[in-house]
């Protein structure tokens, strides 16, 4: 995926690649933030984005020796010499850096919005690992449950669009693809269901769905289902077809 505007600095960001289609659709939830955050910097003419997919079974000897590093891999171009350039692998020295180069589109979260997010994530996992007769299960989706209804009443409360505000900032980019995560492997794993009544965050979900940097950095509902693989206990997998075999399909409407 490129966007090329000779007039603005160029950055490129390096995310694992799709297995359903080798394209830029990570199902890494981190590589998606860095993808919609520097998406939208781009829609906002702050920068020039392309995105290379890396395929991290066997990832390519330039990229390896260039950067020795997982996705995802930021650079920053200093000039038209791309041999002077900024590379950061790490979290916090991306955001940093961001905001410090292309300040025109404010991106900072407000600490309420980010709290509020904190646990969600962290939560989901344990409830999906948990196996068949795991008598903690119960207590581990009230846990879940909780953590997302806080999002929902936070969002009810602010009445914004999204977490911060009415644009994206950094804590959306960052709560949104896991909060995808957690609709489609819970559905498929556990059969879990984001429960109807919290229509805030339903409705915060299908604004984050009709954004163009959502909806370029979404991963298929395949991809997802096979990053988790090998995660969850083997009782939890359904049966039929395995995520490779399935016709793809993207989920991004909400329930009537």
């Amino acid at each position: 995926m490129e966007s090329i505007n000779p007039h603005v600095p160029s950055v490129a960001l390096f995310v694992t690649r799709s297995e359903i289609d080798f394209s830029h659709r990570s199902p890494n939830p981190i590589c998606q933030r860095w993808f919609m955050v520097l998406y939208l910097k781009s829609e906002a003419k702050e920068l020039a984005l392309t995105v290379y997919p890396v395929n991290m079974k066997n990832p390519e000897q330039e990229f390896k020796k260039a950067y020795n590093s997982n996705p995802p891999v930021v650079v920053f171009h200093e000039t038209t010499d791309k041999t002077s350039q900024v590379v950061l692998t790490d979290n916090r020295d991306i955001e940093a850096e961001i905001s410090k180069r292309f300040p025109v589109m404010n991106m900072n979260s407000l600490k309420e919005a980010e709290d509020v997010c904190s646990n969600v994530y962290i939560k989901f996992h344990p409830y999906l690992k948990s196996s068949t007769g795991d008598l903690h299960e119960p207590m581990k989706l009230r846990t879940l449950l909780t953590e997302l209804k806080r999002i929902n009443d936070y969002l009810e409360e602010t009445g914004t669009k999204f977490l911060s505000g009415n644009e994206m900032t950094f804590i959306d980019c960052d709560i949104m693809p896991k909060l995808q995560h957690i609709r489609v492997a819970g559905k498929y794993f556990k059969n879990l269901d984001i429960p109807n009544e919290y229509h805030a965050l339903w409705a915060y979900m299908e604004r984050c769905y009709q954004t163009k940097a959502f909806q370029e950095s979404c991963p298929f509902d395949q991809d997802i289902l096979m990053h988790y693989e090998g995660k969850v206990d083997s009782h939890n997998k359904p049966f039929g077809k395995t995520p490779t075999l399935q016709q793809p399909t993207m989920t991004l409407t909400i329930p009537e």
